[in-house]
């Protein structure tokens, strides 16, 4: 079984609306965020919810907003829904942006926009290199 597909099985990890998070979030999964997170958040997709405020960078494959981001989006895909609130750049390959969503920032398009991320990702042949040296 592919990771692709270990990964689509699995229910995302949620904070749920009343969770106030100060730090970073890292996950090879899926997040949906309904409470307040004050730091950044690297995952395969996320989904921040209507009542959802988040203040720093946001990252992942899929970025879906439906609430408040202040700070930089940088996704794959990314998704502004017509109730979100973003106070940044959003950093993409591809970006949809429903009527009615807020956006006050730079949208600029690159190739690969996890590149630069805030958290990076460490692959397994990276640590056994690391490690070798």
């Amino acid at each position: 079984m592919s990771e692709t597909t270990k990964r689509s099985k699995t229910a995302p990890s949620i904070l749920s609306h009343d969770m106030h998070v100060v730090g970073q979030i890292f996950s090879t999964g899926d997040i949906q965020i309904e409470g307040r997170l004050d730091g950044d958040l690297r995952s395969h997709a996320v989904t921040v919810g209507e009542q959802a405020q988040i203040n720093g960078e946001v990252a992942g494959e899929t970025v879906t907003v439906f609430g408040k981001i202040k700070g930089i989006i940088r996704g794959k895909q990314v998704y502004l829904c017509a109730t979100c609130e973003v106070d940044g750049d959003v950093i993409n390959e591809a970006l949809a942006i429903e009527t009615g969503a807020k956006l006050n920032g730079a949208v600029k398009r690159e190739k690969d926009p996890l590149k630069n991320a805030s958290i990076s990702v460490v692959t397994d042949e990276e640590k056994a290199k690391a490690e070798y040296i």
